[in-house]
């Protein structure tokens, strides 16, 4: 995609995006809702035409071409499946639009059919199957004629929570197994995380930053992209002095602390500090880098979550993980001190 706008009237909906996306790669938009993924996805797909812009696949341009002239299939959110067809006909009927011979659809299909493991249901009507079953004929279908692009429209959301997960490992086998690229778009943090190769953070039509999964959430480029992936503190202070990539912070809440430079230098000024929850840990009041007061203690079974309020006013959570030493927890009202693990702290961009 290059130098991509897209205008409804007065309201632009993508503002000069620019993207690679590569072969056989997962790659995922992720966003709030009314962030221009959708509208994005759908430009690649032929359904919506750029304002301003370059749509490229293998670097022929493709933004005029009509959604059925282009080599990418589409699996929307609500599967769209025709209920009058088996599972079979569904599949195939792409391929019967292509005109491929009888032959060729049935073997097509029942690879298909093994593929999203559905073997032995192809002559079932798709209202008989469940709401998983029905993603997989649905992805069965956009798969089978081979496209070079597979586009996936929030296709989880409407799956329970164990149904969901289930298919977020599905999804990655059907990628790995097939080598097609898949553009995943969704505005859960953690089918992104849990999936991608690459993930584009977008807010207000444009996009924040690019990067793998562990690239965005551990290092985030801003604070829109550290507030958006995943549970973050905040910590507020100002520049001491540098080494390399590294610089030491005069926290408000006192102590100081190191935090790598985001890319460009540290800004000017007062600055923030992204630290995630599992990368601090309590320590005895005066041990640790700053202290606080524990104002909540929360159980979660696997983790506790320790809600600590900073001497600047501000609040820090500490998650710890749960062993099974027996050692009591301290409760809500306990002075504590903090202490960040190596390389916990990351300065923000403005």
């Amino acid at each position: 995609m290059r130098s991509i706008k897209k205008w409804f009237g007065n309201f632009q909906a993508v503002d000069d995006v620019t993207l690679d996306i590569r072969p056989n790669e997962f790659f995922t938009l992720l966003g709030p809702s009314g962030c221009g993924k959708t509208t994005l996805l759908r430009m690649i797909a032929g359904f919506e035409l750029p304002t301003e812009g370059q749509v490229l696949l293998d670097g022929k341009d493709i933004s005029s071409l009509l959604p059925n002239h282009r080599p990418v299939n589409t699996v929307f959110q609500n599967y769209a499946l025709f209920p009058h067809l088996t599972v079979a006909e569904n599949i195939g009927f792409g391929l019967k639009m292509l005109g491929k011979p009888k032959g060729e659809i049935e073997t097509v299909v029942a690879r298909m059919l093994k593929l999203v493991h559905l073997e032995g249901r192809g002559t079932n009507p798709v209202t008989q199957l469940s709401g998983g079953q029905q993603q997989r004929v649905a992805l069965a279908r956009a798969l089978a004629p081979q496209p070079k692009v597979l586009l996936l429209d929030e296709p989880l959301s409407a799956l329970d929570l164990k149904l969901r997960k289930s298919m977020q490992i599905e999804l990655k086998r059907l990628q790995a197994e097939t080598g097609i690229t898949f553009v995943f778009v969704t505005h859960d943090q953690e089918e992104a995380l849990t999936m991608s190769d690459r993930i584009a953070v977008m807010s207000n039509g444009q996009v924040r930053q690019v990067g793998s999964a562990r690239e965005i959430y551990d290092r985030p480029a801003d604070r829109f992209v550290a507030d958006f992936i995943g549970e973050t503190n905040f910590l507020e202070g100002k520049l001491v002095g540098t080494d390399g990539a590294v610089a030491s912070v005069q926290l408000k809440a006192g102590g100081t602390i190191h935090a790598g430079l985001p890319q460009g230098g540290a800004p000017k000024g007062e600055l923030s500090v992204v630290v995630r929850p599992e990368h601090a840990e309590l320590a005895a009041a005066g041990a640790g880098t700053f202290d606080g007061t524990l104002s909540e203690v929360i159980y979660f079974g696997t983790d506790t979550h320790y809600h600590v309020k900073l001497d600047d006013g501000g609040t820090l959570i500490i998650r710890q993980q749960n062993t099974r030493s027996g050692a009591s927890a301290p409760e809500a009202g306990a002075r504590v001190g903090i202490r960040l693990g190596e390389n916990a702290a990351q300065i923000l961009r403005d």
